[in-house]
């Protein structure tokens, strides 16, 4: 595949250069929401905020590849800022494990609405285009009967 082929623009197709970074934006300021709500030893809650923000970034990004970068930021600046302090990522066994686990469903929670949401506008574009050329039909019909 190269540069300027077609296969790369189809592959490119809907990726935006600034959903990348407005989703890492909303990784740290989770961080810092998560941070700031809740004591360093509430961990689940601290895991839920981030996890709503993972799930509302899938949710948003077009491309999944950037959702999954923005996921792994967020599983970073979790484990590194919000588990741990002045991000020291380490790997806990069972509890990481866990941590992984809740930030995957967010993820696919976000994946599956969007793709939800994309099916339901599709359905309601055919539906108002089979209405105007049902109308057109009628229209055509109704004018040149033959005799």
């Amino acid at each position: 595949m190269t540069p300027g082929s077609r296969e790369a623009r189809r592959f490119d197709a809907g990726r935006s250069p600034l959903g990348l970074a407005g989703g890492a934006a909303a990784m740290v300021g989770a961080t810092f929401a998560a941070a700031a709500l809740f004591p360093a030893g509430q961990v689940p809650a601290r895991l839920v905020v981030v996890a709503v923000a993972v799930s509302a970034c899938s949710t948003v990004l077009a491309d999944k590849r950037d959702t999954f970068a923005v996921t792994g930021l967020g599983y970073l600046l979790f484990t590194g800022f919000l588990v741990n302090s002045y991000g020291e990522l380490s790997w806990d066994g069972a509890n990481t494990v866990w941590h992984l686990l809740v930030l995957a469903v967010a993820t696919m929670i976000g994946i599956v609405q969007r793709w939800i949401r994309a099916a339901l506008a599709d359905l309601e574009f055919e539906t108002a285009l089979r209405q105007l050329l049902d109308e057109a039909e009628d229209e055509n019909n109704g004018g040149s009967t033959p005799e």
